[in-house]
């Protein structure tokens, strides 16, 4: 369903978990209340050294300061020397995916508490 989400819509736009993550919000919540909540896991996904979740070993931790993937990724490839294609890259995107959505429960379970 949200396989268009990956590399940032494709054209390393809105990094696709935040968009997966603002549109399950989006299917639960009255629209205010979301876009609230969207806005919170948007800042701190700005402000987050990510990846928190690493099951595949170290990876280094980047501040993405914006919620373009092209900005995100291209952050963590420099610090970690990779290009686009390297596991690690790839590593740290699916450990971003299941951050944002820890995060976006996190923050549902507060509103629905």
């Amino acid at each position: 369903m949200f396989i268009n989400a990956s590399s940032g819509y494709q054209l390393g736009s809105l990094c696709g978990s935040l968009g997966v993550a603002a549109a399950c919000i989006g299917a639960v919540c009255e629209a205010d209340d979301a876009k609230k909540l969207i806005m919170k896991l948007n800042n701190w996904y700005k402000d987050a050294e990510l990846p928190i979740y690493q099951p595949d070993g170290p990876l280094k931790t980047t501040v993405a300061e914006s919620i373009l993937c092209e900005v995100s990724v291209g952050k963590y490839k420099e610090a970690e020397g990779v290009d686009h294609g390297d596991p690690k890259r790839k590593n740290r995107c699916a450990g971003v995916a299941a951050d944002c959505t820890r995060k976006a429960v996190e923050l549902l379970n507060e509103h629905f508490a």
